[in-house]
């Protein structure tokens, strides 16, 4: 079989080889034999893959672990210190407010106050009630409508990071990843 594929190597620069039946069922032979080798490559490269794929799984889960620490002790620090913004010579840790959001809870309740109607966004043979509408009349007469809850919105930790490229030069970035005040403890403790 070496021999046959020494030959075809050599064969390759003439391009054709005289074949009769026996040197074609010989070099079918060498097809299925070079088609294992194939087989076995592939079979050896997608265990070597899903290795690969664990292990980085693997680390990044811990990295990742350490990450949501690290942030969590962040967020704390922000929060127990009554700050907003905290500049630092690494990135700035934030805490931002997000919006209150209104839910209709009971819908027949809230087109039944005539007062609500103001509120409706006019499509054709149906009514919605405009939810920016009653955030805006919420937010400046602190009235919420019957069949409207009101949930309160809750701060957000953000933090960003300097990195230095290659010339040097400070950037910032976002994290991908903005923990959220409602993370729990128990995540954030994991190390």
């Amino acid at each position: 079989m070496e021999e046959l594929l020494l030959e075809a190597e050599r064969a390759e620069e003439k391009r054709r080889v005289e074949l009769d039946r026996l040197r074609a069922d010989q070099f079918l032979s060498a097809i299925a034999s070079l088609e294992q080798r194939i087989s076995e490559i592939n079979e050896l490269a997608d265990s070597e893959i899903r290795l690969i794929e664990e292990y980085r799984n693997t680390e990044l889960t811990k990295i990742q672990k350490k990450t949501s620490w690290f942030s969590w002790n962040l967020e704390q620090y922000i929060r127990s210190s009554g700050e907003k913004t905290i500049n630092l010579p690494h990135g700035c840790i934030k805490l931002r407010l997000g919006r209150d959001k209104v839910n209709i809870v009971d819908l027949q309740q809230f087109l039944k106050d005539s007062t609500n109607q103001k509120f409706l966004k006019i499509v054709p043979e149906s009514y919605q009630p405009d939810i920016l509408a009653i955030q805006e009349y919420i937010k400046t007469t602190g009235h919420v409508p019957d069949g409207i809850e009101l949930k309160t919105a809750e701060s957000k930790f953000f933090y960003l990071t300097k990195r230095s490229n290659e010339n040097g030069k400070e950037q910032r970035e976002r994290e991908d990843k903005v923990r959220a005040a409602t993370e729990s403890t128990d995540e954030g403790k994991t190390t």
